[in-house]
């Protein structure tokens, strides 16, 4: 029987890059192929038969030196239920498909490996198409015997089985069926997909006759009926939107769905140049053109997406200078700016983001002073506040956005307390208190942000009561469940942040197995199994922790690849790489981790390239920097572990003069001060280290002056005290030595008060004792007895 796992994937394609083609066609085969609704849910050898056998891991990451997996292969290798080979001679050669083939065998060894040949010949010295580890059993030790494997391979050249027969037994192995049962079904399903799409190109073919003859009806009648066009257009829009929507549902290829759309938007711009230019024939133009750019936002086309919402901000940007008065004009365009902002946010561009936000925001102001009683008008500036605020936290002016966000919870609250019973009023409110706690966190406010936060918590949960079967109620709630993990963990509490996360966790779970291809919900649910492996990371239990940040690693890494151009899915694969790595640094697999860290880096130079202004990414590369450093150390590398610390500390240093009051960013310039400080320490440069030292430690100390409840930024007052007096007693200055590390066990004395059984602070106590001791060392028997 299957074990008894959730799989991420429902198999791994393995494959030569001389089979791309091949590869390409299996994927696309294997992710759209339709199982029937009498053979889902059957019991077989291989566990319940899925509805469908989505999502399939096809990927071609090279290996690091020494044929070693990426960790993102890796990962991917174990969140799948079956390993297909797809085997030609290249493949037969390739060291990196055996890798793959002999890692999947050694850890995975009750899962099905599937053949596919695609050329070659087996056991044929010059045509071999089966790599050794495919072909052998393996030993105990995970490594390629003798002994050959019997081996039933589908075969899809056309001397062999045939695509639809090669496939059906491709199927057949990943779900525990016959061959035979599968193939009758396939030749089914073929006729039925033929059909939806002949429907869909069908659909749209009419509605271009109907459009073009609307279109020329309308010329002939808009002397009489100006609105008759408008109408027509407004109707294909949404027709085109229903279009869409079922290219999704049914599967068409994303490819052909934006085929489909680029020739609706050839055919709805001729038809509305027809037509004589009007007003309100150009505002339903900006209105389309909006729809438009949302549709490709869905189907995750950056470039369309931005190019139709500019097209609908010049538009609705002429009507308000002609028609200054026409308040719907205004309010289009005003939508046509935040439709814009939302693109560059996706795209990573802050700054024109934040420009476009604050044109809506002048438009949402003056039409907010004209009705102040109306609740939508006053809601549509608020909504403007929160944009701003967005952008001005991703830049790192915290105060700035904190203003924005409580502008906007003070507008909304009244009217939310005038009427209980409106859920949408009491979501927004809650959304807005998340918004809240988030700027608190990053400025250090710990117990405020938990406040804030639970307030939150308590209308997610009233509201996802009462509408238990809304997606989006349901994905708050598991967001609130989230953001006060974050501040537990923060403050200590690991037990009731995991619950917290794990709460989330449920949720999001749920969510993303309902829709597979929603990629929000994915990337959701990335983030859930990453908050999880937080905090058993902050527990000790590492390789819970590890596998919990590979399914993470896997999913980010599956949204990277389907978008390259999504700054956001991009920096997502960079944090899962370091959250991999910093797991795989505590364990002491020192090259991993590097490899780890090292793809971290590379994605934030990248990023920071396209973007030098966003200081988020600043600050990630700088912590990257700081990682790489930490590994060059612990493998006796100390000037290349400078030189990383050094390319930190210019960054870091520029973060915290930009912004003193960012306590994240003041907090990690003196952790690259400690950095710095325990190199020159190694090298015996006892001055340079108590500079760096006494520059966090003053650091640290105004920290605690703003928050004295933060347990995180207790703990490292304690270790700038303690690597102080490290230094002034190598120095032979014993009691300024003595008075730093007596400050710095009392801290860690009280800590280990509260948390008794916290391991890690009963190991700095021990430490801060032997340290002292060296010191002071205890009095004589006879000595004491006087």
């Amino acid at each position: 029987m299957a074990e008894p796992i959730a799989f991420r994937y429902r198999a791994f394609i393995s494959y030569s890059h001389a089979d791309t083609a091949h590869a390409k066609w299996l994927h696309r085969a294997l992710e759209t192929f339709r199982i029937d609704k009498d053979l889902a849910g059957r019991e077989t050898a291989a566990g319940p038969v899925p509805a469908s056998l989505r999502p399939v891991f096809r990927d071609r990451d090279e290996f690091t030196a020494g044929h070693s997996l990426t960790e993102q292969t890796r990962a991917a290798l174990d969140a799948s239920a079956a390993l297909i080979v797809i085997c030609s001679e290249a493949a037969g050669k390739s060291p990196y498909v055996n890798e793959e083939v002999r890692l999947f065998k050694s850890r995975h060894p009750g899962r099905p490996v599937i053949p596919l040949i695609v050329s070659g010949k087996p056991d044929d010295p010059g045509l071999e198409c089966f790599a050794p580890a495919l072909k052998f059993k393996l030993d105990a030790k995970g490594r390629v015997g003798k002994r050959k494997v019997e081996l039933l391979a589908a075969d899809m050249r056309e001397t062999g089985d045939g695509k639809p027969l090669a496939l059906a037994k491709v199927v057949a192995g990943l779900i525990g069926v016959t061959p035979d049962d599968i193939f009758r079904r396939a030749e089914r399903e073929r006729r039925r997909k033929g059909r939806v799409r002949n429907a869909i190109i069908a659909t749209l073919a009419v509605l271009a006759i109907a459009a073009s003859g609307s279109a020329v009806y309308a010329w002939r009648e808009l002397k009489t009926n100006e609105a008759f066009l408008t109408a027509t257009l407004e109707t294909a829009t949404e027709i085109v939107d229903a279009a869409v929507a079922q290219a999704e549902t049914f599967g068409v290829p994303r490819t052909a769905t934006l085929a489909l759309l680029t020739k609706a938007e050839a055919l709805f711009a001729n038809m509305a140049a027809l037509g004589r230019p009007t007003p309100e024939l150009d505002y339903q133009k900006a209105w389309m053109l909006i729809q438009f750019a949302r549709n490709y936002a869905a189907l995750g086309d950056t470039g369309k997406w931005k190019a139709r919402a500019l097209e609908a901000q010049a538009i609705c940007s002429a009507l308000v200078s002609g028609y200054p008065d026409e308040v719907r004009y205004r309010r289009g365009l005003l939508t046509a700016d935040n439709e814009v902002g939302d693109v560059l946010m996706a795209q990573g561009n802050l700054a024109e983001a934040l420009k476009s936000y604050r044109d809506g925001y002048a438009i949402a102001e003056r039409l907010a002073a004209a009705d102040p009683g109306n609740v939508h008008v006053q809601r549509d500036l608020s909504v403007a506040n929160e944009r701003i605020g967005d952008v001005l936290k991703a830049q790192g002016d915290l105060d700035a956005a904190l203003a924005q966000y409580r502008a906007s919870l003070a507008r909304m609250t009244p009217f939310r307390d005038a009427d209980p019973g409106d859920a949408s009023l009491q979501h927004f409110v809650s959304i807005t208190l998340n918004k809240i706690g988030d700027v608190l966190v990053l400025k250090g406010s710990l117990a405020e942000a938990l406040g804030s936060y639970r307030e939150s918590l308590a209308i997610m949960q009233r509201l996802a009561k009462d509408d238990a079967s809304n997606a989006s109620r349901q994905r708050d709630l598991a967001v609130s469940y989230s953001k006060i993990g974050d501040v537990l963990l923060a403050q200590g509490d690991f037990s009731e942040a995991l619950a917290s996360y794990r709460e989330d966790l449920a949720i999001t779970a749920r969510l993303a197995a309902a829709d597979p291809s929603n990629a929000e919900w994915q990337r959701d649910l990335s983030v859930s199994h990453n908050k999880v492996g937080d905090a058993l990371k902050a527990q000790g239990k590492l390789d819970e922790a590890l596998a919990s940040y590979r399914d993470g690693l896997v999913i980010r890494s599956h949204l990277a690849t389907t978008d390259p151009g999504n700054a956001s899915w991009q920096y997502d694969l960079g944090i899962s790489h370091e959250r991999i790595g910093d797991v795989l640094k505590e364990k002491g697999e020192l090259a991993g981790a590097l490899a780890a860290y090292e793809a971290k880096r590379d994605i934030d130079q990248r990023l920071v390239r396209a973007d030098p202004d966003n200081a988020a990414w600043q600050r990630d590369l700088s912590v990257a920097y700081d990682k790489i450093g930490d590994v060059l150390v612990a493998q006796g590398d100390p000037a290349g572990a400078l030189a990383a610390y050094q390319a930190d500390l210019a960054i870091a240093s520029r973060l915290a003069v930009k912004d003193p009051n960012n306590a994240e960013w003041q907090h990690d310039l003196s952790v690259t001060y400690d950095r710095v400080g325990d190199v020159f320490l190694a090298q015996g440069k006892l001055d340079e280290a108590l500079d760096a030292y006494r520059q966090s430690l003053a650091i640290r100390r105004r920290l605690m002056s703003l928050d004295a409840t933060n347990l995180s930024w207790a703990h490292d007052l304690a270790v700038s005290y303690g690597m102080v007096g490290v230094v002034l007693g190598k120095q032979g200055k014993t009691e300024e030595a003595l008075a730093a590390l007596n400050a710095g066990r009392e801290i860690i004395a009280r800590l280990k008060e509260r948390f008794p059984d916290n391991a890690s602070l009963a190991q700095d106590l021990a430490w801060f004792d032997a340290e002292i001791a060296k010191l002071a060392p205890p009095a004589a028997p006879a000595q004491a007895a006087q």
